[in-house]
C-alpha cells in the first residue's frame, strides 16, 4: 500500500527538485506479483528483474513484495516511475523517435532517483544507499550499460 503522505512527499520531492513544476493529478497505483509483472514488462519471466513500470493511461504497475514506507529504495522506485507519469502528462512535444524519446526519458527518470537517493542519505546522517546501483543491483539500463562498457 502507498499512503497519500508518500504520494504527497513524493510529488513535492518531483515539484521542488525538477523541470516539473506544477502537481498533475497521481497515477492509478496497481500491486501486481512478479510473475503478473513479468507478463506485462518482460519477454521472459525467467529474467524479469522489473519491480515497477508505468503505462501512460493506465498507471504504475508496483510488485505487490514493495515496501516503501519504510524502504528508501522501494521508495526511489515509486519515485522513478512518477517521473515517468510527469513526462507524459507534461503534454510537450519532443520531436524524436519514440526510441529514442524513451530512453532519453529512462535516463532522466534514473538521473532523478539518483539525485532523490543521495538527498535522502544526507539527511540519513550519510547513511543508505547512495545510488540505484547501491539499491538491489542497479536497474536494467544501469546494467545493459555496465554489460556494453564491458565488452568494448
Amino acid at each position: 500500500m502507498i499512503t497519500q503522505a508518500l504520494l504527497l512527499f513524493l510529488t513535492s520531492w518531483i515539484i521542488e527538485n525538477t523541470e516539473f513544476t506544477k502537481k498533475v493529478e497521481n497515477p492509478e497505483i496497481f500491486f501486481v506479483t512478479k510473475e503478473e509483472m513479468s507478463k506485462k514488462a518482460c519477454f521472459s519471466s525467467q529474467n524479469c528483474r522489473v519491480q515497477a513500470y508505468y503505462v501512460e493511461a493506465e498507471g504504475i504497475y508496483l510488485i505487490d513484495k514493495l515496501n516503501p514506507e519504510k524502504d528508501v529504495c522501494h521508495k526511489s522506485i515509486i519515485l522513478h516511475e512518477l517521473i515517468h507519469h510527469y513526462q507524459k502528462s507534461s503534454n510537450k512535444v519532443i520531436d524524436l523517435d519514440e526510441k529514442t524519446l524513451w530512453t532519453l526519458q529512462e535516463k532522466q527518470a534514473i538521473f532523478y532517483q539518483n539525485v532523490f537517493l543521495f538527498q535522502q542519505k544526507e539527511k540519513n546522517n550519510n547513511k543508505g544507499p547512495e545510488n540505484i546501483v547501491h539499491c538491489d543491483g542497479g536497474s536494467y539500463l544501469d546494467l545493459q550499460y555496465e554489460y556494453n562498457r564491458s565488452i568494448q
